[in-house]
């Protein structure tokens, strides 16, 4: 009689448990068999810890529950709002740390495909954290924000971004990115490395930094690179382009360019409100001798100055708009020389 007393006081308080445990994670009463299933999995060792891992890993957390939770836990922050525009190979990383360090509240990623997850957040107005970064075009991060980007010499950036694709053919997974991904990488950087410079040029699209400026808001999230939205840039007129860029550069507070360690930090420190005094060396690679040599011929350097010309507007309204001084073509030429030599390039 008492062992059915005892069981049934158990019953009752891990049906009590498991309605407790939907209510404080997911925020509503559990169903009937949520219930009971959730209390019979307790009377085993180690379950209550896996339901709740379960619960908050669960879709249902991610969109009911977590956007509302952290729009609620910062609706009273008092410091700086800050969203960083990351074009690739700008020192992104860096930049970031130095963000977070300054600000002292971790970043909210825009690199996330989790589409769901995003809309979610979207609902709460796109403005339920402090700090915004990534990857993305200016449409999709928050308005009111003070803005940051980082800026580069255009051929350098062209001549990093060819051999950061190629280096997952040469290294071992340096980031711990998830190994089937990572395979799949590897073979297509494979590919790559044995294609040559001037032939992978001829996908400008995979070069350009104007993208991410000019507003993209109707083609989706992460669809500046898409075929949709490279048909729209080049229906643009000059002056309609030039216009995207003065509304979108008047956007952002602070820039420099990526050579410029002394502007970099100035630019972190005042948009944040901290002194930063040096940039984090996080996500830096050696130069590695696997990489074959790759040869910069007339073709190629046609190509790269192109793509420069074609980039010069974007760096000329930046520096209409004050955020960066504009390269003299010695400087420009220097960097580019500097960058190939290092990178493993030669001139024909």
């Amino acid at each position: 009689m008492k062992r059915l007393v005892s069981n049934m006081i158990n019953k009752n308080r891990h049906l009590k448990m498991a309605d407790s445990l939907y209510r404080v994670i997911l925020q509503r009463r559990a169903e009937l068999l949520e219930q009971g299933l959730t209390a019979v999995s307790f009377q085993f060792p180690g379950q209550f810890e896996s339901r709740v891992s379960d619960m908050l890993h669960s879709e249902e957390f991610k969109i009911a529950v977590l956007p509302r939770l952290v729009a609620d836990a910062t609706k009273n922050w008092t410091g700086k709002r800050v969203f960083f525009l990351h074009i690739p190979k700008t020192a992104g990383t860096a930049i970031r740390m130095a963000l977070v360090r300054s600000l002292r509240i971790p970043p909210y990623e825009l690199y996330t495909n989790n589409t769901s997850l995003i809309e979610a957040l979207e609902f709460t107005h796109n403005d339920f954290w402090p700090l915004y970064y990534g990857h993305e075009n200016i449409a999709f991060f928050p308005e009111g924000y003070s803005g940051i980007t980082i800026f580069r010499e255009s051929r350098s950036r062209a001549l990093s971004l060819y051999r950061q694709k190629c280096r997952a053919a040469v290294i071992d997974n340096p980031l711990d990115i998830n190994q089937v991904a990572f395979q799949e990488m590897r073979k297509i950087a494979l590919k790559l490395l044995s294609t040559p410079f001037g032939e992978w040029l001829n996908v400008p699209s995979q070069l350009s930094s104007i993208e991410y400026f000019i507003p993209s808001k109707q083609f989706g999230r992460n669809s500046y690179e898409s075929n949709e939205f490279q048909s729209h840039i080049l229906s643009l007129s000059s002056n309609k382009i030039e216009k995207c860029l003065n509304e979108s550069l008047a956007r952002f507070t602070h820039a420099a360019w990526v050579h410029d360690e002394t502007a970099i930090l100035k630019a972190i420190s005042e948009i944040s409100g901290g002194e930063i005094t040096e940039l984090p060396r996080e996500n830096v690679f050696p130069n590695l001798e696997e990489y074959p040599t790759q040869i910069l011929d007339k073709d190629a350097i046609i190509k790269l100055n192109a793509f420069q010309e074609k980039e010069a507007i974007l760096h000329k309204v930046a520096h209409e708009h004050g955020l960066v001084p504009l390269l003299s073509k010695s400087e420009a030429d220097d960097l580019f020389e500097i960058t190939a030599k290092r990178l493993g390039f030669i001139f024909a």
